[in-house]
């Protein structure tokens, strides 16, 4: 029905404040009401009750012990409603008053007398006697616009003597009419002042939800670290806020994947692309024979399909779904491996004239990513011979302990910073150095290493002495498994 909240809030809240607010003012009106009848009702006993002393003296002037009998009237004369009227009217000033004087008999259950003060009223006093009651019992009574009482006031023998009284009903009394005019006049009045003070209390619990909205206005592909705070925030909005934060996170984190694999593959494909590159311009340097031609282009055909298995490694990596990759693991030879990489990068470092020797082997079998293991190990070679001097020599060596096989790459070059050391592994970060070289990558190749070397839960050490060189140590842990091949 309502598209806002605030909105919604309100008219829910002046529904239930309509019906609490009927509610109690029908509760105040009846209570008043009742409250009048209960009064007329103590006026009628009063009025009933001072009947009696003013009954005896009428009827028994000269009786001492009046109670023991009933009247025996002198010549029939009965005692007259009328002048009782007449005194009580004096008395208690409350016109207009009727009055009924019953005599009954219990043996023949007949009416013996009755005198009314008003023939023209006596429709009042139409009402069932409590013949079974008790001294001072009274019965109330509504007819029309009176209120009527019935008390039995003496019993001697066969004989019952009853007083009843009819009063106007002042349940209508100005009062009562008041009191309904204020509640009808009031209610509408505190309902508005409720629906005011329900406004600024709504739109001051909604000053959160507003600020998470100008939080997330603020937030766009630019700013996609920006997080919405939970300060002072409600702990029935939190929970949004909180979940919202998780999607940007995961938003964040699919943006980053989708940056990170346009840099990645920028990095990763140099290499085998300027491999390709220069294996054509060898070929196209002069004329060759088949077999030449043959050897170039399995050396091209071998570094197409080093691209393609980049490709879907960078695809791989981008996922960085950890558990879908180690189920991906196989058996290596991790000696092959390293073998292999350190000859295919040979070719790269002639440019530089830089020698890449391995000094040391050990034949060893592990479970890894080959691909991804491939990728880190070129990476580290590489840097080794972009930041390298020409003519110097990377070396390569393998050695082992009880529990883990060490990869141990160095070189002669520039070295690094000791302010710098924290922070090689970080993602685009660079050496000042190494901004300055004509050759410098975008400072992902470490931090890619570090991701592989992170899946593969492995451990990398790096030792750098400035304008003397740096070594990297790779700690590979063994597999109680697989057993170290004889060769």
């Amino acid at each position: 029905m309502f598209k806002s909240l605030r909105l919604k809030l309100l008219f829910y809240f002046f529904i239930i404040n309509f019906i609490i607010l009927f509610i109690y003012g029908g509760f105040i009106y009846i209570t008043a009401k009742k409250a009048v009848l209960n009064t007329t009702d103590t006026q009628l006993k009063m009025i009933s009750l001072d009947v009696v002393p003013e009954f005896k003296d009428n009827a028994y002037p000269n009786a001492q012990k009046f109670e023991y009998r009933l009247p025996e009237f002198k010549d029939n004369v009965y005692p007259n409603a009328k002048e009782f009227t007449a005194q009580l009217l004096d008395e208690f000033l409350i016109d207009p008053l009727f009055l009924k004087i019953i005599y009954y008999n219990k043996e023949s259950k007949t009416i013996e007398y009755e005198s009314t003060s008003s023939q023209e009223m006596s429709h009042l006093f139409e009402i069932p006697l409590n013949v079974m009651g008790h001294i001072n019992g009274i019965y109330y009574f509504n007819k029309d616009i009176y209120r009527v009482s019935s008390m039995l006031i003496f019993e001697k023998d066969n004989s019952k003597v009853f007083i009843q009284l009819a009063i106007e009903n002042d349940i209508d009394s100005p009062y009562v009419k008041q009191l309904s005019y204020s509640l009808i006049v009031a209610t509408p009045i505190i309902l508005i002042l409720f629906l005011l003070i329900a406004n600024m209390l709504i739109n001051k619990t909604l000053l959160p939800v507003k600020g998470v909205v100008e939080s997330v206005k603020s937030i766009s592909a630019n700013s996609l670290s920006k997080r919405i705070s939970t300060d002072n925030i409600p702990s029935e909005i939190k929970e949004l806020v909180t979940t919202f934060n998780h999607l940007l996170n995961n938003l964040e984190d699919s943006f980053n994947k989708i940056t990170s694999f346009t840099h990645d593959a920028s990095h990763e494909l140099k290499t085998p692309l300027t491999v390709i590159r220069g294996e054509i311009e060898v070929a196209l340097k002069q004329e060759r024979s088949a077999e030449e031609y043959k050897d170039i282009l399995k050396d091209i055909l071998e570094e197409s399909i080093s691209i393609q298995k980049i490709i879907n490694q960078l695809l791989f990596l981008a996922k960085k779904d950890t558990s879908e990759m180690k189920s991906n693991f196989l058996e290596i030879y991790l000696d092959e491996l390293v073998t292999d990489t350190a000859l295919r990068m040979r070719k790269l470092a002639k440019d530089k004239n830089i020698d890449i020797v391995i000094k040391k082997i050990i034949p060893s079998t592990i479970y890894a990513n080959e691909t991804l293991l491939k990728i880190a190990i070129n990476n580290i070679i590489k840097n080794a011979i972009t930041y390298s001097n020409n003519d110097t020599v990377i070396e390569i060596s393998m050695d082992e302990t009880s529990q883990e096989y060490l990869l141990e790459i160095k070189d002669n070059g520039y070295g690094i910073n000791d302010e710098d050391l924290p922070f090689i592994f970080d993602r685009f970060y660079r050496a000042d150095k190494a901004r300055s070289r004509k050759n410098a990558g975008f400072g992902l190749g470490l931090s890619i290493v570090k991701m592989i070397l992170d899946i593969h839960n492995y451990k990398i050490e790096l030792k750098s002495i400035k304008d003397v060189g740096t070594t990297i140590t790779i700690k590979i842990p063994k597999n109680k498994l697989l057993l170290t091949r004889n060769i």
